[in-house]
């Protein structure tokens, strides 16, 4: 009857160890898609900018993160392009996040008032990371950094959409879809609720904001 505890413990201590060991295997790697990807941004993501937008804005940049899932054109089950390798793989949608910041420009030196963000200021360096869900089988993520790009907030109805794409600027791409056909452009491009001006855009600060739209393509 003594046995029977410390039975127990070692069965325990042994499943212990196991989930340990397998929890800490190393993932593989998984293979680089070739070809091209279009998807939907959908509603609902969200970012931040820092400082928030104002009238008047303060000195410097401005700091920007945000988040948003990638979805199916409309009509289909699938995302647009074609993946050439690894066979049989078709992109549904995904998961998009970015981050970074962008400057002010001379002659603009508040970054973060509401007309300086929509109209001037410049990319920094943001880095845009794409997780992609596919049928078939899986591949690897992708990663752009874009940099130097100008004027890419822009005015679309009273509200700021952002447009990162090259030849403006640079992309410097890694991961899946880093070698697209010649004039592809790498563009994430997403619709934020964010109070673009004219007109003008309010007391604020604007921090917080919403992701209704957009596109990218890979």
């Amino acid at each position: 009857m003594r046995n029977k505890p410390i039975s127990a413990f070692v069965t325990v201590a042994t499943i212990l160890v196991s989930v340990t060991l397998f929890g800490t295997a190393p993932a593989f790697a998984l293979p680089t898609a070739h070809g091209t990807a279009t998807c939907r941004v959908l509603p609902g993501g969200n970012g931040f900018v820092n400082p928030g937008l104002t009238p008047a804005g303060s000195p410097g940049g401005v700091k920007i993160n945000f988040s948003a899932q990638l979805g199916p054109l409309v009509g289909t089950n699938l995302c647009g392009g074609t993946v050439t390798s690894p066979a049989g793989t078709k992109v549904i949608g995904g998961h998009l996040t970015g981050s970074g910041f962008y400057n002010n420009v001379p002659g603009f030196p508040n970054g973060s008032a509401c007309a300086n963000f929509t109209h001037h200021d410049n990319v920094g360096a943001i880095i845009v990371k794409i997780s992609w869900t596919v049928s078939g089988p899986l591949i690897a993520g992708t990663t752009v950094t874009y940099t130097g790009n100008p004027a890419t907030v822009t005015n679309a109805g009273g509200v700021d959409t952002i447009t990162l794409h090259a030849p403006l600027g640079t992309a410097n791409k890694a991961g899946s879809f880093g070698f697209p056909p010649a004039g592809l452009p790498n563009t994430v491009k997403i619709k934020t609720n964010l109070p673009a001006s004219p007109p003008p855009c309010g007391a604020g600060p604007f921090k917080n904001f919403n992701i209704t739209g957009g596109s990218v393509s890979m």
